[in-house]
């Protein structure tokens, strides 16, 4: 009900502000189309433009017309309803303008049908009465005319009024559009800070999770496996749990967590998986490695990665704290093994001639057929070896070396 009292309301008020602008003979015609001009206090004034599309609709440059018509198609703005209401006064005026003109005609026929008619009495009497009747006449034509002026004038007054009350009323809208923009910003500041004090709960559930989740894993889920060995050959074993088990964990502490695989990429004989664990909105990722020409290894890369996501949860971190140097370890007893395929794969991955140059050399000063040994490691020849093969096997000829500097040294002794 007040929401119509309201649109009701609105309407009036818009009807009242057109007939003002017409009045005002604010409305022009250029062609087929109309300029509307709009008062302000401040004297200036804005020009709109009405006119009639192609398909008979009538419209106006306004912004509030473009913003209301897209809701309601009937909805006519203060431009338009002006130049309604200035072309019915034009239509008025235009009608009012013809009775006086057929009056004027009727009483010239009636004054040439007097002058027409001869009279024959012309004695004094009736020529002083004659006299005094067109003074009569003529003083009360004066006093017409006086009072035609008098309601011009009052007629005047009003529509003075209309355009000023007109424009107080365009500017006491104004200040309530600029009352209700700040109010609306104050509104937003003011949820923006009691929206503060709720987000502050999520980090304190986080933590009671994370808490949770740093416990002490269970005895009974974690397994050994060879990790490293030592310069001095000594094999070291490394703690771990399975995938399956850190499931259980954050199935029975978080059981709203998810999972994603984020990127899969291959780096020659080796797949690295890249995958993410999502807990209460905190996301957290971790790589894992594992051959890549067979299924098992891929899954291995997977299941790593997800594990190492888990510890940067907390889950297990103590079987992992000595990771880097495991990592560290194992890289350094890797590099004398040989890669799974020796063979280059484009001439920028080629054994140089320096690589080359050096196997020849090593093997002549340990008496070692290159070739032969090549063929036998690494089924290969040395002319097709890659640049890391090439290392691999440098090293292995150096190992030769040593080991035959060490049995000199014991048969001299």
């Amino acid at each position: 009900m007040s929401a119509n009292l309201a649109t009701n309301r609105k309407d009036v008020m818009r009807d009242k502000r057109a007939q003002g602008i017409a009045a005002m003979g604010l409305v022009t015609r250029e062609g087929d189309r109309f300029r509307v001009a709009t008062p302000t206090l401040r004297g200036r004034k804005t020009s709109y433009e009405v006119w009639r599309d192609q398909a008979g609709k009538v419209r106006c440059s306004c912004l509030e017309f473009d913003e209301q018509v897209s809701q309601d198609p009937t909805f006519r703005c203060e431009h338009i309803l002006a130049v309604k209401h200035s072309l019915l006064t034009k239509n008025s005026e235009a009608v009012s303008k013809q009775q006086p003109a057929s009056q004027r005609a009727a009483n010239a026929t009636v004054a040439s049908t007097k002058a027409a008619v001869p009279t024959n009495n012309t004695n004094a009497v009736e020529e002083r009465e004659e006299q005094k009747a067109e003074k009569h006449e003529a003083a009360r034509s004066e006093r017409e005319q006086n009072v035609a002026e008098e309601e011009k004038e009052a007629v005047a007054a009003p529509e003075i009024s209309k355009v000023r009350s007109l424009a107080k009323t365009r500017n006491t809208e104004e200040h309530e559009m600029k009352r209700d923009k700040a109010l609306a910003i104050q509104n937003e500041t003011e949820e923006t800070r009691m929206a503060e004090p709720v987000a502050s709960v999520v980090p304190l559930a986080f933590t009671n999770t994370l808490r949770a989740l740093k416990q002490q894993v269970d005895p009974s889920v974690i397994k050994s496996r060879e990790g490293w060995k030592d310069r001095q050959g000594n094999t070291h074993m490394v703690d771990y749990v399975e995938w399956h088990a850190v499931a259980d964990i954050l199935d029975r502490i978080a059981p709203t967590w998810s999972h994603a695989v984020r990127a899969v990429t291959q780096i020659g004989d080796m797949v690295a998986v890249t995958a993410a664990i999502t807990i209460d909105g905190v996301t957290r990722e971790g790589v894992g490695t594992g051959t890549a020409d067979s299924e098992m290894g891929i899954k291995k890369a997977e299941h790593d990665a997800l594990k190492r996501a888990a510890v940067k949860f907390g889950i297990a971190r103590e079987l992992y704290q000595r990771e880097s140097e495991v990592i560290e370890k194992e890289g350094a007893a890797e590099q004398h093994e040989f890669p799974r395929d020796p063979l280059a794969k484009s001439m920028s991955d080629l054994v140089t001639p320096k690589q080359l140059g050096m196997i020849r050399a090593i093997g002549r000063e340990i008496g070692v057929d290159v070739e032969e040994e090549c063929q036998q490691v690494l089924r290969c020849k040395t002319e097709e070896l890659s640049k890391r093969a090439a290392s691999s096997f440098i090293d292995h000829l150096k190992n030769l070396q040593s080991e035959a500097g060490g049995n000199q040294m014991r048969r001299a002794s």
